[in-house]
């Protein structure tokens, strides 16, 4: 339901209007015609302000913290506390506070990522390096020098050649020449390690540079004077770095913890206290005067009225009026639904809201939406699940999303425990097996054409309430070629249905010609209101009509999965295997029928119903306040 809505204009004295301005802050209940964010420059302390704002989020975000519907009003109220009293000073103290945190923050995040940069760059070396370890080992041990190139594979032979002719020149004649090497491919290159006498060193590391290659160096902060100290440096730090990085992720995980819930409360007080900032700024003024018109709820009214009266007596005068005609497309739209259904507005939240002058279709979709789930999915023990699954999201969830959700599964949780004693289903036939269960209507599996008349009729009453609500607002809209179209569509509608019950014997032959004039008739309203465009819609109802199929045979397919899943203990035997088959089966099924359920009703009601009459475009109800949850980041 649409709740009423009342122009309010507050005209008071200049020197109250932060006061008042203040005031309607916490009613958090009067929407502003327009929005002083719009229209308003920041300047100053006020675009401060915003820029502190942005610096929090960012530090949030560098966090990753984003659990907003964790807040809870006592943060919130420590948090407003804090600001209550805002001044230059206070703002300039929150901006260091802001500013010092922030640096902390940054050398350490910039400490780990040259950490984990480090870490990358050891680990890869570290790969290359571990086929060089013993041989390092051993040549160290024997006195000798390794050096290590990178080389091209095509060069190692003449290279390793030449060498050898090198370290004749320092081995005397009784020795025999020993050339001790190992290489290693990497991709397109070779990693050279030779080893040679002291003394050979320099000549052999000259070689290696004319002829091209170069030299293999450890990550630079690990890099020393020898491939033996370098390696050694290596190994340390992949013992040390990945404790460093270990010990500032839970620094890190401790400041999240600790600082996010402070950070975002800090941003939504210091956000709210620059909006009203706006409001103040962007009031009109005209002398001692200053002038703020909005919109509230009419149902609340008297105690915004009376309220205001009782703070300010005679320093505001009040003036309100409910909206004409041509100012509907103005009003913001603020809908109200019983208890019940309040949670099936989260179906409007993927839409544009409705126009204040349109209807709201809660009440509706949480009318069919979980008739039709409960259809498809139509088994007492998947049922009784569903419910479970209703009390623990409206239980443990943290968010009012989750509490709704909750509530929309206990209604599909009725109406499948409903169809379920309708098709006589327990865990498929679980029931009939142990129970002697016997439905109370059909059973699916066995009667599939009645059930898929059954949801062809179905789905023609939901087509048709839709086009019944679409004609109904033509006609309060004046608009005569949408009121034509769907009266249009009705009349061949029931001509037809009146045609299908004839010829079914179901009624005489001779009202056969009422049916055909109400096929005419309707075809020529439907001309008369939409033209071609609206034989084409006419058509897409008959497509319409035949989609509520899936009802039936979605449901169809959870029922003989069902019976799958239980005929495996009748293959297996009351075993484990049997039963663990069992269960795999039916927890599958149950997924899929949860999920298809769900998604198959909702895109029903969107495409198929929806589409009949609902008209979006509306403003959102948006009262100038306080945050509430679970929006608390943003209004």
């Amino acid at each position: 339901m649409i709740r009423p809505m009342v122009r309010l204009a507050l005209w008071g004295v200049a020197s109250r209007k932060n006061e008042l301005v203040r005031t309607l802050h916490e009613m958090g209940i009067f929407h502003l015609v327009a929005s002083p964010r719009v229209t308003s420059l920041p300047d100053g302390d006020l675009h401060k302000m915003r820029v502190i704002g942005a610096t929090l989020l960012g530090m949030l975000e560098v966090l990753s913290w984003d659990e907003w519907n964790t807040l809870d009003d006592v943060q919130l109220e420590r948090a407003r506390a804090g600001l209550d009293q805002l001044t230059p000073e206070l703002v300039n103290e929150v901006e260091r506070s802001i500013e010092s945190f922030r640096a902390r923050l940054g050398n350490l995040l910039q400490e780990k990522e040259a950490l984990e940069e480090s870490h990358r760059a050891l680990r890869k070396s570290h790969q290359i390096t571990s086929h060089f370890s013993g041989f390092l080992k051993e040549e160290r041990a024997s006195g000798n020098e390794v050096s290590l190139w990178w080389i091209v594979p095509s060069l190692q032979s003449s290279l390793l050649g030449r060498v050898r002719k090198i370290l004749k020149k320092y081995t005397s004649v009784k020795e025999r020449v020993s050339l001790r090497y190992h290489s290693v491919r990497v991709e397109k290159d070779v990693l050279l390690a030779v080893s040679v006498p002291p003394s050979a060193l320099e000549e052999v590391e000259t070689l290696f540079r004319e002829n091209g290659a170069a030299a293999w160096r450890a990550p630079h902060v690990f890099e020393k004077k020898t491939p033996y100290a370098s390696f050694s440096a290596v190994e340390e730090g992949l013992q040390w770095l990945p404790a460093r990085l270990d010990e500032i992720e839970r620094e890190l995980s401790k400041t999240r913890k600790e600082w996010g819930p402070k950070l975002a409360a800090l941003f939504i007080a210091l956000d709210e206290q620059a909006e009203v900032v706006e409001v103040e700024r962007g009031l009109t003024e005209k002398g001692e005067l200053f002038f703020v018109e909005g919109w509230v709820p009419g149902d609340a009214l008297s105690s915004v009225v009376s309220r205001l009266r009782e703070r300010f007596d005679r320093d505001v005068l009040l003036s309100w009026r409910y909206p004409s005609d041509d100012e509907w497309h103005q009003v913001p739209t603020a809908l109200s639904n019983p208890g019940p259904f309040a949670p099936f507005e989260l179906f409007l939240k993927l839409l544009s809201p409705p126009k204040y002058s349109g209807l709201d279709p809660t009440v509706l979709v949480g009318i069919f939406f979980p008739f039709f789930s409960g259809c498809m999915v139509g088994d007492i023990g998947y049922g009784l699940f569903i419910a479970l699954f209703g009390f623990l999201a409206r239980r443990f969830g943290k968010s009012v999303l989750a509490s709704h959700i909750g509530s929309i599964l206990y209604f599909i949780a009725g109406w499948s425990i409903a169809w379920g004693i309708a098709y006589g289903e327990f865990f498929g036939d679980t029931g009939h097996r142990l129970l002697h269960m016997r439905p109370l209507w059909v059973e699916r599996s066995a009667a599939v054409m009645p059930v898929l008349v059954f949801t062809v009729m179905l789905g023609l009453a939901h087509v048709c309430l839709g086009h019944f609500l679409g004609l109904i607002e033509g006609i309060r809209h004046r608009h005569k070629h949408l009121w034509m179209e769907k009266l249009g569509n009705l009349v061949i509608m029931s001509g037809l249905v009146l045609g299908i019950v004839i010829f079914k014997g179901w009624l005489p032959d001779k009202l056969f010609s009422v049916s055909l004039s109400a096929v005419i008739v309707g075809t020529v309203v439907l001309l008369m209101g939409g033209g071609l465009g609206g034989i084409i819609e006419y058509l897409g109802t008959v497509g319409n009509v035949l989609s509520y199929v899936r009802i039936g045979a979605i449901g169809l397919s959870s029922a003989i999965l069902a019976m799958v899943a239980s005929s495996f203990v009748d293959v297996l035997g009351i075993s484990i295997l049997g039963i663990m088959m069992a269960l795999a089966m039916h927890l599958l099924n149950f997924v899929l029928a949860l999920a298809g359920s769900g998604l198959h009703a909702a895109r029903l009601h969107y495409v198929e119903f929806l589409g009949k009459f609902y008209v979006g475009g509306g403003i959102a109800y948006r009262p100038f306040g306080k945050r509430r949850s679970p929006s608390w980041k943003k209004p």
